[in-house]
């Protein structure tokens, strides 16, 4: 008989001890790797999603939606012109596109703007040099489309006094110019031909996406020529104009009066200036003035 020398363990068989060894599960643990795995490329492709893909898609929603304002800015200020030509009462229709919402992918690409109404912004006028008092017109008012850009460079459209203005990047063109011309004669005589612009209605402001209607109603529209008198002799009259950009407005004054078949000497027949928020083109000795006075009535909706 066998001499029973320790505590039998739980694996004791017929007399001889059975020792256990504890095997690591290693299906589960593969499990969670490829789990890992899988999240991590997905992490990564999303990622990379984010952040090539997005932006670039971005940048061309961006850059198509600064287009397609462009052309509906162009749009409303050839339809004021149209109007005022027609010089009768007329109402035309502009759709803006304030912004783009970025297409069904969760938005990613979405490109807001804003269009803001402000007919108390700006003066436009055309008066005696010695005495502001004495004007032959004013008018007031602008209309401007700013955009919301991450991935493009923002712009700036804005129509006052029939020009529309184009600001990006830091640099500011007039696109399109408004009704201003002068002109020395066959005679000698100095002749100028401007068009003074109001944009009538109620302050208002749009942002987001979408489209918008702007309606452009021609209210008044009235030429009024000044000649003979005391005109024969030449008159000073300054066309003075306050607004956010001076120095695209003496630009376009000068290149108009600077222009070789005006026939114009400057300091002699005309002098412009300007300063932070003001422009003046003075013409010295003016014989003869057509000034158009037109109030465009603005109505924006959806």
């Amino acid at each position: 008989m066998k001499k029973w020398d320790g505590v039998q363990g739980a694996g004791y068989k017929g007399g001889a001890a059975t020792r256990f060894g504890w095997r690591r599960d290693r299906r589960g643990a593969s499990g969670v790797v490829v789990t890992l795995l899988i999240l991590l490329v997905a992490a990564g492709a999303l990622s990379m999603f984010m952040g090539i893909y997005v932006p670039i898609w971005g940048k061309d929603t961006e850059a198509q939606q600064m287009k397609k304002i462009q052309t509906q800015m162009l749009g409303l200020k050839q339809n004021i012109d149209l109007q005022i030509l027609a010089g009768k009462s007329s109402t035309f229709t502009t759709r803006l596109t304030i912004g783009d919402d970025g297409g069904p992918l969760f938005h990613l690409t979405r490109a807001p703007g804003a269009v803001q109404l402000r007919p108390d912004g700006g003066l436009y006028l055309v008066s005696n040099t010695s005495d502001r008092n004495d004007s032959q017109g004013i008018a007031r008012g602008f209309l401007e489309y700013s955009s919301f850009n991450q991935y493009y460079v923002d712009q700036t459209y804005h129509y006052e006094n029939g020009a529309l203005i184009v600001v990006q990047g830091g640099r500011t063109v007039m696109k399109a110019g408004p009704h201003f011309d002068v002109r020395r004669e066959q005679d000698g005589n100095v002749t100028a031909e401007i068009t003074l612009i109001s944009l009538n209605g109620v302050s208002a402001i749009r942002e987001g996406t979408g489209d918008i209607i702007v309606e452009s109603t021609l209210n008044i529209y009235d030429v009024t020529t000044y000649s003979g008198g005391a005109w024969t002799q030449g008159k000073a009259v300054s066309i003075y104009i306050t607004t956010k950009y001076p120095a695209v407005w003496a630009e376009l004054f000068n290149a108009t009066l600077k222009r070789s078949e005006v026939g114009l000497v400057e300091g002699t027949d005309f002098q412009v200036t300007y300063s932070a928020g003001a422009v003046n083109a003075t013409l010295l000795s003016l014989n003869r003035l057509d000034l158009g006075i037109a109030i465009v009535d603005i109505q924006m909706g959806t």
